[in-house]
This record gives C-alpha cells, structure tokens and sequence, in this order.
C-alpha cells in the first residue's frame, strides 16, 4: 500500500487546529474572571453619587467636595457648584476657568481631546481632555468635565480626572463611565 503525500498536507493542519482549540479552551478554562464591586461615594454636599469600582478609594483632601484614587494611577476630584453663589454664571465658565488654572500650574498642557458634550436622560457632561506633566513630572492626561444636571439648572459638578498617558487607553472607558455615573440626590 502506497501513502499518498497528500494526505499528510491535510491530515497534519487538521490535527495541529483540534490540539490548539483544545489548549486554548483548557487556558481559557483555567482563567478566572475577577469581577470587581461597584463602590459609590457621595459629594460632601450629599447631592451627588458616583459609582466606582472597589479598587478606588475615597480620601479626604483639601477642598475636594469628593476624592477618589486608584493607587494615584487614577485620580478623580470633584468640585460642586451653586450658580447663584459664586461668580462664575455657567458650567461652561467653571470649565475655562478651572482649564487655565492647570495651563498655568502644570508643564507642557497641550490639547489631547477636543471638546465633547454628552447628552444624557438626566444630564449634560462637557468633556475636554489635556496632556501634560503632573506635580510628580509623570506624563498625564488629564479629564476635564463639567457635569449639569437637567433637574437643576443652578446645580453643577466640575470634575478632574488624572490618567497616567501610558494607561490611557487601558483607562478612559472606565473614567467615562465614573461620569456618567452620576447621580443627583
């Protein structure tokens, strides 16, 4: 009986398919999932919830109406504002401002983001993002975010959000959602 090179050419690559599903779905097996916990902390002022996962925890820190961090590779920092209290009329002010305020104390700022408005059931967040150096010299970006809320008007969150520029991609999905976390008391 004569072997047909043939065969081989098609029995080799469907042997060498079967043995690698088989390993892959006994790694894949082996894999387990971690699933985090959700967390929500609250603004000082109580009006405000965001919801993060376990890994962050809030701090108490200087005039932060809410501080949270993830080993300082993620920080979120947020301020509340009353229109009819400060000077600043408008959410959109309370951008600019805080923006040129981080232009000026922070080395290298340049635009990494445009400006983007999400429209939400119950909010409007304004988002722009920056790279730059932060006071420990790491490259960042750094998440701007002012949040309005449709059920008052007067009522307003501006958000910085800090990102190591090495886990950006890794990370921002996760601090988009922080934002629109947010939920009015």
């Amino acid at each position: 009986m004569k072997f047909n090179l043939k065969w081989l050419f098609i029995i080799v690559p469907i042997v060498a398919i079967i043995v690698f599903v088989i390993i892959a779905s006994i790694i894949s097996s082996n894999k387990k999932e971690e699933v985090l916990k959700e967390v929500n902390y609250v603004t000082k002022d109580n009006r405000v919830t965001f919801t993060f996962n376990e890994n962050f925890t809030k701090k108490d820190l200087g005039e932060y109406d809410l501080y949270v961090t993830n080993n300082d590779k993620q920080i979120f920092g947020a301020f509340t504002y009353n229109l009819n209290e400060y000077e600043e009329s408008s959410s959109k002010e309370i951008l600019d401002n805080q923006i040129n305020y981080f232009l000026n104390t922070r080395e290298n700022m340049k635009l990494f983001k445009k400006e983007t408005i999400s429209q939400m059931e119950d909010k409007v967040i304004t988002r722009i993002e920056y790279t730059g150096k932060s006071s420990e010299s790491s490259d960042c970006v750094y998440v701007f975010a002012v949040i309005d809320f449709k059920a008052d008007h007067n009522y307003v969150v501006y958000v910085n959000e800090v990102i190591i520029k090495k886990n950006y991609e890794g990370q921002i999905g996760e601090m988009i959602n922080i934002l629109e976390s947010a939920k009015l008391n």
